[in-house]
């Protein structure tokens, strides 16, 4: 008997398709709207957002649902709870998993292989999704792999083509690929950051003679993953992955030893975008009004609560009338004499829209009251908003419960948070960011809040709320890169930004540079790149191999896998290696000069292997003693002691006695506080006494 039951939920496991939809998107990129909202649930064309991918998943097949929420989680359950998908009748089971403690992707995932939830393949979806896609196709060649080896074939990543002039693409999701066209193995899995535009493919991808691999910059990380049960287990194994890139950089790097295979799937056809940002909402509002996400479209995708079901097929229908150019009008809303609805727009349930208004572009949601003259152009109007006579509001975002008074300009870029009042009669420039919390900082120090006077004089008479100011250097919010780091760029619009900015650096000096509207990341004019994030991995895990006493032959390996996620040469990692051992000498005694060649020795002694590792040939040492005379030339400390530090390697067989003679004939020039003819002095005696050693050695020949 019980031999039949392992049968039957074996037969059960292998037919029913699950998911884990990450409800939290792990940033602050929407802040201060999700201070009190989570993303997923943000209205968009009058639809909770993770609606979207609840249906998709369920038009997909998927039976079983996990929704992981975590910021504002009771809000998350609250809808569950009170949609279809609470209905018995529903056509997949949903369960909320909720925590606090859970602060990213990885976290989410070890959660998942704690509670072993999956003993099959499964689906990981990002909350705030919306797509047509059919998952069929790459559920099965996941499958098919799978089934002729267990083991290799680790998740699938489902692509999507698009152009990178696309105006759906932004920065948060460029990429370049590199793929096996044999069998769509990714080979090669490049996120460029923001102030980065080159990638380096590793050549060993291109070494068989039997495969052909093929370079993608046209693709989409659309965030599906179909997964193995293997995929939590290896959060779990490697704490320090905490998103999903970082799984597929340590699974590429390691490939060799672990076996693990990353393959791609690319759909060239039908939908599927995320919303990232307030550049990527609007993109994807206008794509469904358009009508490209068929079936989920306005007039058939509004997910009704339970109780205002009267019939199964009310869960599904809204009463929504569709004109030409792309009108949506609830029957329930009410339009003034003379007033116009234009161009894309969608008007929600019993919402007023008073006379000789004009509205193009833009999406008003239910219960709002819109009185007479006003002017809305490319906005967002969230629910139970009221906007007073004669105002005009140019592509903006007004959360739930805004009151807008009379007279009242809302310059684009603006965003005015839940339950702000403005008006009447005020100019708000572009880039406004208004907010009822009183303090501009996210982080709470655990003392009471002080009570601060509204910010009238810019919000008018009757105004109620705050103006949020990020940027501290600012002094307004309507500094123009608020308006950029709220709404964000399209990828071609960013591309141009950075060029512009590189054409900045390369020619004279100027008050106002190209990237001060860029997102604060972007602000630094030195590039973030791929090299600068490779020095700080390895001197990060250079301090603590010291504090935490581990060998060198752990920490060789953990530098290769870096090494190998950022494509850096044999050079880049000797220079990196041998500058970190210096600046962690030199931060261990700032406070006592007299003590650095002391801790810079145990320093030394302790990666003596590592450096012999790094250091085999004369070319990686040449790398080494060059690097170490760099840092001399400003650094007066390193500078004193560097005979020593000379005779210390030497003598330890990490540099070798031709190399250190070859350096010393060929001085480079450097900037800094000594000059190359300094350095030569300061080892005059060292050179001179090798020099003396190599001719004995000679007439003893």
């Amino acid at each position: 008997m019980s031999g039949k039951r392992k049968k039957e939920v074996g037969i059960k496991q292998e037919n029913i398709l699950e998911a884990v939809v990450l409800a939290d998107s792990f940033n602050k990129r929407f802040y201060p709207v999700t201070e009190n909202r989570p993303r997923c649930l943000f209205p968009v064309a009058n639809q909770p957002l993770i609606s979207y991918t609840l249906e998709f998943l369920s038009i997909c097949g998927v039976k079983h649902i996990y929704v992981y929420a975590c910021h504002c989680l009771d809000q998350v359950k609250q809808y569950i709870l009170q949609s279809k998908w609470a209905n018995t009748s529903s056509p997949c089971k949903v369960t909320i998993v909720s925590s606090q403690d859970l602060t990213s992707v990885g976290d989410v995932l070890r959660d998942v292989d704690q509670k072993n939830l999956f003993e099959t393949d499964f689906l990981i979806v990002p909350g705030d999704i919306v797509s047509n896609l059919k998952l069929s196709v790459a559920i099965e060649e996941h499958r098919n792999r799978r089934e002729k080896d267990k083991n290799s074939p680790l998740m699938t990543l489902v692509l999507r083509s698009s152009s990178p002039a696309h105006r759906s693409r932004t920065p948060e999701d460029n990429i370049a690929v590199a793929l096996d066209l044999s069998s769509n193995r990714v080979l090669h899995y490049h996120r460029f950051n923001k102030a980065s535009s080159k990638v380096n493919f590793p050549l060993n991808i291109f070494q068989d003679a039997k495969s052909r691999v093929e370079l993608r910059y046209d693709l989409i990380d659309t965030g599906i993953w179909v997964c193995s049960p293997q995929v939590p287990q290896l959060f779990t194994d490697n704490f320090d992955y905490q998103t999903q890139y970082d799984l597929i950089k340590g699974v590429l790097v390691n490939e060799e030893f672990l076996g693990n295979q990353i393959h791609a799937h690319v759909a060239n056809s039908r939908y599927c975008s995320r919303v990232y940002n307030f550049h990527s909402y609007d993109v994807v509002s206008h794509d469904i009004l358009s009508r490209w996400t068929h079936p989920f479209v306005p007039e058939i995708t509004i997910d009704e609560p339970i109780e205002n079901c009267k019939s199964e097929t009310d869960c599904f229908l809204e009463n929504y009338s569709l004109l030409r150019h792309n009108l949506y009008l609830h029957n329930t809303c009410t339009l003034g004499k003379n007033s116009q609805v234009l161009d894309c727009s969608l008007i929600g349930r019993g919402t007023k829209i008073g006379n000789r208004c004009k509205i193009t572009n833009s999406v008003i949601g239910n219960g709002c009251n819109i009185e007479d003259d006003c002017v809305i152009d490319g906005s967002y109007i969230w629910n139970g908003v009221k906007i007073g006579c004669q105002s005009t509001i140019t592509k903006s975002f007004i959360c739930d419960s805004v009151q807008v008074y009379g007279g009242v300009i809302v310059n684009q870029g603006c965003v005015l948070c839940d339950n702000v009042h403005v008006g009447p009669k005020v100019v708000l420039e572009s880039g406004t960011v208004v907010h009822l919390s009183s303090t501009s900082d996210d982080f709470d120090d655990g003392e009471p809040e002080e009570i601060k006077p509204y910010d009238i004089a810019q919000l008018g008479d009757q105004g109620q709320g705050y103006v949020w100011e990020k940027d501290n250097g600012s002094e307004n919010g309507s500094d123009v890169s608020l308006v950029l780091q709220m709404w964000g760029l399209s990828l071609q619009e960013h591309n141009k930004k950075l060029q512009d900015h590189l054409l900045d650096a390369d020619g004279s000096e100027s008050e106002t540079s190209s990237m001060d509207s860029v997102d604060e990341d972007e602000q630094d004019p030195v590039m973030d790149d791929d090299l600068t994030t490779f020095q700080r991995e390895v001197k990060e895990s250079l301090c603590g191999g010291i504090e935490e006493n581990i060998q060198s032959d752990n920490l060789v390996l953990e530098i290769n896998s870096s090494k190998y996620a950022y494509n850096m040469s044999v050079k880049d990692v000797v220079q990196t290696v041998t500058k970190s051992l210096l600046e962690i000498a030199t931060e261990k005694t700032t406070n006592n000069p007299t003590q650095y060649f002391t801790n810079l020795k145990m320093i030394l002694t302790h990666y003596v292997p590592l450096l012999l590792n790094y250091n085999k040939n004369g070319s990686s040492q040449l790398d080494c003693i060059y690097s170490l005379e760099g840092f001399a030339l400003n650094s007066e400390a390193t500078m004193n002691c560097l005979v020593k530090v000379l005779m210390f390697l030497y003598e330890n067989d990490v540099l070798s006695e031709e190399v250190i003679l070859h350096w010393n004939s060929n001085p480079r020039d450097n900037s800094g506080t000594f000059s190359p003819a300094n350095v030569r002095d300061k080892v005059k005696k060292f050179i001179e006494w090798l020099e003396e050693a190599e001719e004995e050695d000679s007439e003893e020949d």
